[in-house]
Formats: C-alpha cells, sequence, structure tokens
C-alpha cells in the first residue's frame, strides 16, 4: 500500500464517502473541482477517509497524481516546513509517475540529495521547481510561496492535474519565521486553493479550521465543505468492532450491540473498546464496565485529557475549564458568556478567552452565541468523570457505582422514534398523530403529552416558516428516557437565532402577528433550546414526564420570559 491504511476488508461504513470524493478529484481533471474543507468531530475517521482515497488514486487510476501531506507540529518554522513539504511533494509525484511506492518513504531530505533524485528520474519540472527554491531560501516567505504554489505549477509544466490533501490543517496557524508566529502567512493559501488543476482537501480539528477560514475569509469563497459523519448503520459498528476483535485476537462470545449504540458509530470509540478488551487477562462480561474505566482512566480519557492539556497547559485555567464544562454537562438551560461568567465570578476577558478555548478544543459548541456540549455520550461521560474526580475528589468505586446505575437504568428506559415528514399543509398532524399513539403504548401521561403536541405543532409550523422553500423535508425525533420526552425538530432554512441569546430575533414579534409560535412552544415544553445543525436549524423541545400538568394546560403565552 502508498498509505498505511485499513485493509479494504475492514474499512466500514465508508464506501459512499469514499466513491463520492474519488469521483470528484478525478474530475480534477476537466478542470471544474473545487478545493474542499472535509469537515467532522474528532475521531469520525476524516483521517482513514483521506489515506484510503490516496491508496485509490496512486494505484487505481492515470489521470489525476495524488499528494498527502500531514503538518508536523515539530516542523513549523517556514524554513523547516518548506523543505519538507517540497521533498515530500516531488518524491509523491515521482512515485506515482514511475508506481515506485519505494519513494514514498523518502523524507528529510537535502536539496543535494532531492536533485540527484530528480536527475536519475529524468524529471526537467522537478529541477526547475527546487532550483526556484534553492534561489529563494533566504526570502522565507517567498520560499512558502514556491512551495504551496509547487503543485499548480508541477501541473501547467506536465498537463497532470493534481490533488492535494493536507491533514492537521489547524496547525498551520502557527506557521513561525524566527521563532514567531505570523499570522499573515495564512494568506498565502489563497491562490494554490483556487488553483483547478490542483484543488486541494483540507481536513483536521474542525472546530480550529472553522474558526481559521472565518478569519482568513479571503480564501473560503474557494472551499466546497463535505460533512463525515458517524457510521449510519449499527451493523457497521458491529462489523467494525469484531474486525478490531479479530485483529486483537480477542476471543469474546457475545457483542453487545447497546454499547456499540451507545458509541455512535465513531471509530476511535470503537477501536479503544477493542483495545480495553485486548488488554484484559480475561474478558469480562462486563462491557459498562470496561466502557467506564475507558472514560475514567483509559485510552478514550487520555485522548481527551490530552486534548484538554493541550488547550488549558496552566492548572488553574484547566480547572476552570472543567467547572465550565460540568456546569454546561448537567443543565438543560442553555448558557451565554455572561451567564458562565457570572456562574464562576469570572471577568469577561477570561470566560470570553477560557470559551474560545473551549470551542476550539471541540469540547464544547458554541453556535448562535450559546454554548453546549456536543452530543456525544463518550464525551459527556468524559467530562462527568473528570469532574467528580479532579473537581470534587470523589473516590473512584462511588463514580463508578453512581455510573452504572445510570447507564444501565437509562437503556432499560431509553425509547427513539425517528420520521421524516414533508413540507406540505397539514404534515404536522401526522407528526402529532404519531407522538400520541406513542404515548398510548408507552401508557404516558395523556395531557403531557397534549401539551408537547402543541408546541410540536408549533415547530413544524415554524420550521416551514423560516425554510423559505430551501427544503421540503422536516426531520423529527421522539427520545424517551426516565424522565424526561426529547422532540427534535430540524430542517434547513436562514439562521433566524439571534447569537446574543441564542432564541429568535425579538424585532418580529410586536404588532406583526409573528412570533407566537415560539411563545406557544414555551409554553407547552418545560424547555425549547435552537441548535445550528448540518442540515439547517434544529429546535429541541424537552417535556418532563414527571411535571405537573395544569388544569389549564400549559403557561400563559402572552407572558414573555
Amino acid at each position: 500500500m502508498a498509505l498505511s491504511t485499513l485493509p479494504e476488508k475492514d474499512f466500514f461504513g465508508r464506501k459512499d464517502e469514499l466513491t463520492t470524493l474519488y469521483r470528484i478529484t478525478l474530475e480534477a481533471e476537466k478542470g471544474i473541482t473545487q478545493s474542499i474543507f472535509l469537515s467532522g468531530p474528532r475521531g469520525i475517521g476524516k483521517t482513514e477517509l483521506l489515506k484510503q482515497l490516496y491508496n485509490h488514486l496512486f494505484w487505481e487510476q492515470e489521470r489525476v497524481i495524488p499528494f498527502y501531506y500531514c503538518v508536523n507540529n515539530g516542523l513549523l518554522s517556514v524554513p523547516d516546513f518548506s523543505i519538507d513539504y517540497l521533498s515530500r511533494f516531488i518524491c509523491q509525484r515521482l512515485a506515482f509517475e514511475n508506481k515506485d511506492a519505494s519513494l514514498l518513504g523518502l523524507f528529510g531530505l537535502s536539496l543535494e540529495r532531492l536533485s540527484l533524485i530528480a536527475e536519475l528520474k529524468r524529471s526537467r519540472w522537478a529541477l526547475e521547481l527546487l532550483d526556484r527554491y534553492s534561489q529563494s531560501t533566504q526570502r522565507p516567505t517567498d520560499s512558502l510561496r514556491i512551495v504551496l504554489g509547487a503543485p499548480h505549477q508541477s501541473a501547467i509544466s506536465t498537463g497532470k492535474s493534481i490533488v492535494v490533501m493536507i491533514d492537521e490543517f489547524q496547525r498551520l496557524k502557527n506557521l513561525r519565521i524566527q521563532g514567531t508566529v505570523d499570522s499573515t502567512l495564512m494568506t498565502l493559501f489563497e491562490e494554490p486553493f483556487s488553483s483547478k488543476m490542483a484543488p486541494h482537501i483540507i481536513t483536521g480539528n474542525q472546530s480550529e479550521i472553522q474558526e481559521m477560514l472565518f478569519s482568513y475569509g479571503t480564501f473560503t469563497g474557494n472551499l466546497q465543505r463535505i460533512d463525515i459523519g458517524s457510521l449510519k448503520l449499527l451493523d457497521d459498528s458491529i462489523l467494525m468492532f469484531s474486525s478490531f476483535l479479530d485483529k486483537f485476537e480477542v476471543d469474546i462470545k457475545i457483542i453487545h450491540d447497546d454499547i456499540l449504540a451507545y458509541l455512535k458509530g465513531n471509530p476511535l470509540y470503537i477501536k479503544c473498546m477493542a483495545i480495553a478488551l485486548r488488554s484484559m487477562r480475561q474478558v469480562e462480561n462486563n462491557l459498562w464496565k470496561i466502557y467506564f474505566r475507558e472514560v475514567s482512566s483509559g485510552n478514550l480519557y487520555l485522548y481527551w485529557s490530552e486534548i484538554l492539556k493541550s488547550f488549558f497547559p496552566v492548572l488553574g485555567i484547566r480547572r476552570k475549564a472543567i467547572e465550565i464544562m460540568n456546569k454546561i454537562n448537567t443543565s438543560d438551560e442553555s448558557f451565554t458568556q455572561d451567564r458562565i461568567s457570572r456562574f464562576l465570578s469570572l471577568s469577561a476577558e477570561d470566560s470570553e478567552t477560557t470559551l474560545k478555548s473551549l470551542y476550539l478544543s471541540g469540547l464544547v459548541t458554541g453556535e448562535f452565541g450559546i454554548f453546549r456540549i456536543p452530543e456525544d455520550r463518550v464525551l459527556r461521560d468524559f467530562i462527568d468523570c473528570l469532574y467528580m474526580r479532579e473537581i470534587i475528589e470523589k473516590p473512584f468505586r462511588e463514580i463508578e457505582e453512581k455510573f452504572l446505575e445510570r447507564v444501565l437504568t437509562s437503556e432499560d428506559r431509553r425509547i427513539s422514534f425517528e420520521m421524516t415528514i414533508p413540507m406540505v399543509k397539514e404534515a404536522e398532524l401526522v407528526a402529532v398523530s404519531a407522538l400520541e399513539q406513542i404515548g398510548k403504548n408507552l401508557h404516558l401521561n395523556p395531557e403531557i403529552i397534549g401539551q408537547l403536541q402543541v408546541a410540536v405543532i408549533e415547530g413544524c409550523i415554524n420550521a416551514i416558516e423560516h425554510s423559505r422553500g430551501e427544503g421540503k423535508r422536516i426531520y423529527l425525533s421522539f427520545n424517551f428516557d426516565a424522565e424526561n420526552l426529547t422532540v427534535s425538530i430540524e430542517s434547513p432554512g436562514r439562521e433566524f437565532v439571534s447569537p446574543e441569546v441564542g432564541e429568535p430575533f425579538r424585532g418580529f414579534k410586536e404588532g406583526t402577528g409573528r412570533g407566537w409560535g415560539v411563545r406557544l412552544m414555551k409554553s407547552f415544553a418545560d424547555s425549547v433550546r435552537f441548535e445550528k445543525t448540518e442540515r439547517g436549524t434544529k429546535v429541541v423541545l424537552v417535556k418532563s414526564l414527571k411535571s405537573e400538568v395544569s388544569a389549564q394546560g400549559g403557561k400563559d403565552p402572552s407572558v414573555d420570559e
């Protein structure tokens, strides 16, 4: 193989994404491919997907040349980065032309060695490129501009299109000249990103890259975003888990679907669970106990801990960050920067700095000016264990008992349904009919269901109103656990939520007859929040199954909370 990857037989649940990327990259030959930002949460498998794409392009076609580069934190001075980037590009391009995979293992080469290899391969374009670079080595910015433009220039020289894949792209924001980070260097990517003969695919930490693209907006117009989500099917998670167990020679009689469903199709989490089983002398039947050890002290704990420490190296500030995460994690309320500042008695500057670092790390999300923990059960469990262990210093055994009691109880009671309805007149009645039937089957209080039905109707109408014809479907999910009934209503459309407070703009409420839907939702649900998603906007309605139901049903919608 050109790059070290999972065997194709063990590459589960990503065939559609791989096929799509492969098709798009081959269109570079026609000069119509736009550069891509491959986006997705941590651990979802973006790097593996990129490497699989590289290998397919390397071995299975002759039309487009692949170039893969993973940014190294130890090579961020411009001279070091430039020669490393240039040498890897030349070696990979020559390797493709000669189908000589041995060249892919060469790195850290001097200009003299690179020139010798280019001469042996009779590569005029490489010799010309090396000559231009050698004349610019005393001018770091010029040398960087030359190496970033090398794929495009070589494509022009030879007529062969190139696909440039840069992994861990966010690290490039720390490029340095003479020991000083120079943020203006990122603007040098504008021209390479616009190349049709050498389109780029960048990936890495989603939050940091998004922030970079926002800060250097000059080249964002040249990037198409493609989102990579979790494995769609539980079967894919089971197959991946089984594959890792076979690789690690772990003999387990029963694979419990419930815990794999809990991991939500995240390949990193699935692999860590398999590794945890490998390290045990005797496989235990209780996989939940093994999972707890992973999030409280195992590889999953170390993974997220290292991320936390890299963004908060100072212990005192890190403890404040843990307290903030715990407060957000354990509350159904929305938290703005101002509320968090008051809660922890932080200055506006300190809370802004801490929240920005938490957002960039991926430990919190910050849509619409409010902050939440991502919808990732593993991350939430890590935060819970970390807080109890590091802040309130509970004994390990007590933390474990509390976790196992909670997760086993909630798994027994957790029930989920999903449905999609078209954006047509009275389609919302189908949703509330389904909700009514679910409530009857689960023997829930009909008055509670009735109140939530009103909120769901208003949520669907609200979704249709704000879609402005941008989509034809509304996506609903109904989730029940021991305490709450949660309904999510997701639809495409423009953002209609104020970033300051995380609620719809208030300007349309007075004297227009509009805005009552949101007020009704807040009256008939115990909690209403708005989230930005990959598909558009999601309204989340939470109703306590233990709430007291008034005879009149709900709060007075004329009261503005």
